[in-house]
């Protein structure tokens, strides 16, 4: 758009010309190359339109993946949100069920953006191809470290916790693959980080993994969470860190796993006060129900 006045010389005369009135003088032509043609314009509108339609398309695609947000069985609830710091997240939640047994993974695919939510898909179908509410989680672990070892340096590195929970008797067996311990909850008050696993998948070829067992007791909660959690800056820049965590884990249980995860989202969101967020955000609480 033109603002102002132009000053244009024809021969050994002067003519003004404004923008903001008629004049029967054509502008010159370098003002008209300045501006666009009207057909590039709609050609550029569209391509944002479509580009926008994609990505809504491939975020879709990400959560039908990522199985269901909520879920009961018998007494134990599941509850999971995921959020991208751009366009796509790299963090991951993916919950497969058979009969009374859940397999649940919370991942986070390093990287933000395009190329972590694209090896999501990826990562999805190693999961289901070795990845099973019955499978032995060491050996789950391994195949899809050793893949990922013989894609690099193009695979980016994973961390994971991969855990079945049988619905039936409240146990989950686990194996963190160099993720942030999750946190268990009891229903006493007493904390417990589940750290028995191996290193991050795709760094170390021959890597060895265990795996842990608990019990969920009447009352008890388990919550999964990413670094961006932690990493969660609030207005004075500090960081929302493991201690902030935990306190917020005693302070934000609910009947419902559901409501678990919410008072925990909006405690989080507070804490950052409007900041956009530094990296991808995930969260998970696995609750058996209490007794009354």
């Amino acid at each position: 758009m033109l603002r102002g006045r132009m000053k244009m010389r024809t021969h050994d005369s002067h003519h003004n010309w404004s923008a903001d009135q008629p004049s029967t003088t054509p502008p010159p032509a370098s003002v008209l190359a300045s501006e666009p043609p009207r057909d590039n314009v709609d050609l550029l509108l569209q391509e944002r339109l479509d580009l926008h339609t994609q990505l809504f398309e491939a975020a879709q695609i990400h959560r039908k993946l990522s199985g269901p947000r909520v879920l009961q069985i018998a007494d134990m609830q599941f509850a999971s949100e995921v959020f991208a710091a751009r366009y796509l997240p790299g963090d991951f939640i993916v919950l497969s069920q058979n009969g009374s047994k859940v397999l649940a993974t919370l991942g986070d695919i390093a990287g933000k953006g395009f190329a972590a939510g694209m090896w999501f898909t990826h990562l999805a179908a190693l999961l289901q191809s070795y990845g099973h509410p019955d499978s032995n989680l060491q050996r789950t672990a391994s195949e899809i470290n050793r893949h990922l070892c013989y894609l690099r340096p193009v695979a980016p590195f994973v961390t994971a916790f991969i855990a079945q929970v049988d619905c039936d008797f409240g146990t989950l067996t686990y194996c963190n693959a160099g993720h942030f311990p999750p946190i268990m909850l009891r229903a006493d008050g007493r904390a417990e980080l589940l750290t028995t696993g191996g290193p991050l998948l795709g760094a170390i070829e021959d890597a060895d993994f265990e795996s842990g067992q608990v019990t969920f007791e009447p009352g008890d909660t388990l919550v999964v969470y990413s670094d961006g959690v932690l990493e969660c800056r609030g207005a004075s820049g500090e960081e929302f860190g493991s201690n902030r965590l935990l306190t917020t884990v005693r302070e934000a249980k609910q009947p419902t796993a559901q409501a678990t995860l919410m008072m925990l989202l909006a405690a989080v969101q507070d804490f950052a006060n409007g900041n956009p967020l530094a990296d991808d955000v995930s969260l998970a609480v696995i609750q058996r129900d209490a007794q009354w």
